[in-house]
């Protein structure tokens, strides 16, 4: 057991010296708390000064944290020390990786534990200069990945985020046409850019995406939950939808600045695919009536009217290519007078 004198002792120490000075031994109170699996409270409630720099030749700054913290609001505080936020933004888990300066100067390997608390890293042997390695993180439609190079071409950079460019085209944010797909880019960390299964590249290049076709509607929905959409399930009868809401979209010359979508699943989803959507009403556009309108119907009593958007016949549903947030994309394409056919 730990005597209350040997807590003062380790106390003064922590109150002094060993706070502010980033190269200085630990306390033996740090080392007897590892052994004990704890520490107490009144010691893990202590903030201590730590460095930071942009991996690997980066200027060094200092901020502070608590012993408890976890490594990963450590790396999250030294990024924000740095003004560099980490991509993806919580609570998405960062593509950069977080590592620290060994006593031999050399720098570790990227941090993994990124749950452990401070005070238990630093026991075993973490010091407390860090740095952060900054990937050139960029994001297509509502997902996040790193670019293989800062002059990727669009062809690239899709075949990167395991996106067929044979049946994808990429396009800036809100833009009506696609991309050069040979012109390499000059990316920047945080780009954005928006996918559309529209086929104008007509690369022959394949690529391997990871396989879908065995997923639930319920799958897809939480996922597109998970990357920023707002979407549910409606179930009317035998029929199940998915209603997203508030998607962007250019006003003029909509009348809104963000539209609501109602999309039907077929029972064989996703072998059989989606088609086609439904827009929420009340909605404008600034010709008087809305392009490519068909049928209303009443789904929870609201008026929803069904837009006549389908993919081309050389570019038909994929189950293995395709799911509900590429077909979200290609709805948006709508809005944007974007895509191949009514």
């Amino acid at each position: 057991m730990i005597k209350e004198n040997d807590l003062a002792v380790a106390d003064k120490q922590l109150g002094d010296d060993w706070l502010e000075n980033i190269d200085a031994e630990l306390p033996a109170q740090i080392g007897a708390g590892a052994a004990q699996g704890k520490l107490d409270q009144h010691v893990r409630e202590k903030k201590i000064k730590l460095g930071v720099r942009t991996w690997p030749d980066g200027r060094e700054t200092t901020f502070k944290a608590s012993l408890n913290d976890s490594l990963g609001e450590v790396f999250a505080k030294g990024a924000e020390a740095l003004a560099v936020p980490l991509l993806p933004p919580a609570p998405h888990a960062p593509l950069d990786s977080l590592r620290y300066l060994k006593k031999r100067h050399e720098w570790s390997e990227p941090l993994t534990k990124l749950e452990q608390p401070l005070w238990l890293a630093l026991e075993q042997g973490v010091t407390r200069h860090f740095g952060i390695e900054y990937e050139l993180a960029v994001k297509i439609n509502t997902r996040w990945g790193v670019a293989p190079s800062a002059t990727a071409t669009p062809r690239e950079l899709l075949t990167s985020f395991g996106m067929n460019p044979q049946e994808f085209s990429l396009y800036k944010v809100d833009a009506v046409e696609p991309l050069p797909p040979d012109t390499p880019l000059t990316l920047q960390r945080g780009d954005c850019f928006e996918a559309q299964k529209d086929g104008k590249y007509g690369s022959s290049v394949l690529v391997s995406r990871a396989a879908l076709g065995s997923q639930t509607i319920a799958d897809d929905v939480e996922v597109a939950n998970e990357t920023g959409l707002t979407a549910r399930l409606i179930r009317v009868g035998a029929q199940t939808y998915v209603e997203v809401r508030d998607i962007t979209i250019p006003a003029p010359p909509w009348g809104n600045s963000s539209a609501d979508i109602l999309i039907a699943v077929p029972a064989t989803y996703p072998a059989g695919g989606l088609d086609a959507f439904y827009v929420g009403l009340p909605f404008t556009h600034s010709t008087g009536s809305i392009p490519n309108q068909q049928q209303t119907v009443s789904i929870e009593a609201r008026n929803w009217v069904l837009i006549s958007w389908h993919y081309h016949e050389s570019r038909p549903w994929n189950p293995r290519q395709d799911d509900l947030t590429t077909h979200i994309q290609h709805c948006r394409g709508y809005f944007l007078s974007r895509g191949v056919k009514q």
